[in-house]
């Protein structure tokens, strides 16, 4: 595919990186040459500098000819108005970036009058990331596939769980197959399972199970370690996604209190948010903090700009006990020192808009060719895991799994049949119209067949 990136700050740069590993051809775009070049001189991709609203430039940049256009400018306006010359103009799709509220809620109009693909909203998506973690509190993310009825949690293992040095066969077999361990993270090391592969204390293993009874798995992997019900939420730093996350929280009727130290930010929340108790203060304060009960806390959510900030305040709201905390980061570099505590939950905003887009650039490729619905990356990219839905293009239709050659490192983690999630065993088929949950290590599946040797 023929794909233009307008915009090269880190969505730019994240998608340039991820997209360009994928075989496409890709021009970064935007008006600030050392930005343009920086990119060009780290990924297989070419650069032009313009502007991201100029029909000149657009025109100059390929824009007729282009499959997709992806504007990711700090301006909602600029990404919207970019799309919508580059459509009338000739290309295929186009996919806006867009932050402000307002905007959101006239997504239909959007797409409809503008043309626009998708209008992708990252604080959105992170928000709703960490509303699946709160909801699964033992867990340090989760993800959701087969339209919310099967979930993929990422658990770490401490030494003092029941199932340590346990085979994967032994611990599915304890949950009476209601779960599925797809992937294991040792050190540096990854590994998609087979039944005997042994867990270790440490590891970090994800878990494929029916939504309706994964809580309870976790809780049981780890039964030192029970969390209470959630109730109770601190959110540090007034940022877009403390808005979406404060009106999620205050729609399920928890306590929430969002402390910010910019006064004007204070008062635009307190006019927005009808039941969040807002408190004007420094966080960097933990005198304060405390007078402010985050030792009563349930959780704590940071989500400042500053990695290293919110890093040290997660240390801090552990040293209080808190049970869940959750840390927004932008270098995953920095990931592994949140493994240092207990609850070592994470999000980075720019892989959550890369990923959702990823996924749009392979569902176009290959689009009825057994579809993909859905992609989510582990470990930074090292394990993937994808929804599709089988086809009459799919191959070994009605074979038994075991009858079946798969490439090296997938695994079919779960079939959902008419309502139906099945983890499968040897004597289990794939069935047209099945959605399937594939995991792979370091193996990008594009299609359904892919996973046929």
């Amino acid at each position: 595919m023929d794909i233009i990136i307008v915009g090269c700050g880190k969505l730019g740069s994240s998608l340039a990186k991820n997209i360009s590993e994928e075989n496409h051809n890709i021009t970064v775009f935007d008006k600030n040459e050392d930005l343009v070049n920086s990119i060009v001189d780290k990924y297989d991709v070419q650069g032009y500098v313009g502007g991201a609203t100029i029909k000149k430039d657009l025109e100059e940049v390929g824009a007729k000819k282009a499959d997709l256009l992806i504007a990711t400018t700090a301006s909602d306006e600029n990404n919207i108005l970019s799309c919508f010359i580059a459509r009338r103009m000739g290309t295929k799709h186009t996919i806006a970036r867009v932050r402000n509220p307002e905007y959101i809620k006239q997504i239909n109009f959007m797409k409809s009058e503008f043309g626009i693909s998708i209008l992708l909203n990252p604080d959105l998506s992170a928000a709703l990331e960490i509303m699946r973690m709160i909801q699964f509190p033992s867990a340090m993310n989760v993800e959701t596939f087969a339209d919310g009825r099967v979930d993929i949690a990422e658990v770490k293992i401490y030494p003092t769980s029941p199932f340590v040095d346990n085979s994967v066969w032994n611990i599915a077999s304890k949950f009476k197959n209601r779960m599925t361990i797809c992937a294991v993270a040792r050190g540096n090391d990854v590994y998609i399972p087979n039944g005997d592969f042994v867990v270790h204390a440490d590891d970090k293993i994800y878990i494929t199970g029916h939504h309706k009874y994964l809580s309870s798995i976790i809780s049981q992997l780890n039964p030192s370690k029970k969390f209470d019900n959630i109730k109770n939420i601190m959110i540090v730093g007034g940022s877009r996604i403390a808005f979406y996350l404060s009106e999620m929280l205050e729609n399920q009727g928890k306590n929430v209190i969002l402390v910010e130290k910019d006064l004007e930010i204070c008062e635009h929340f307190s006019d927005l948010l009808d039941k969040t108790t807002v408190i004007c203060g420094d966080a960097n304060e933990y005198d304060f903090m405390k007078e402010e009960g985050i030792e009563n806390m349930d959780a704590v959510v940071t989500l400042t700009n500053n990695d290293e900030l919110n890093i040290m305040f997660t240390a801090f709201a552990e040293s209080c006990n808190v049970p869940k905390n959750i840390t927004k980061i932008n270098n995953p570099n920095l990931a592994i020192l949140l493994d240092k505590f207990s609850s070592d939950s994470f999000i980075n905003v720019t892989d959550v808009a890369s990923d959702a887009i990823t996924h749009y650039i392979r569902a176009k490729k290959h689009v009825g060719s057994g579809e993909m619905k859905r992609l989510y990356k582990l470990l930074g990219g090292k394990v993937e895991a994808a929804e599709f839905v089988v086809d009459a293009k799919t191959r070994n239709i009605s074979k038994m799994l075991s009858d079946i050659s798969f490439k090296q490192d997938v695994l079919v983690a779960s079939i959902s049949r008419k309502g139906k999630i099945i983890f499968p065993k040897g004597d289990d088929t794939i069935e047209i119209g099945d959605k399937l949950i594939v995991v792979t290590k370091e193996r990008k599946i594009e299609k359904l067949n892919d996973i046929f040797d």
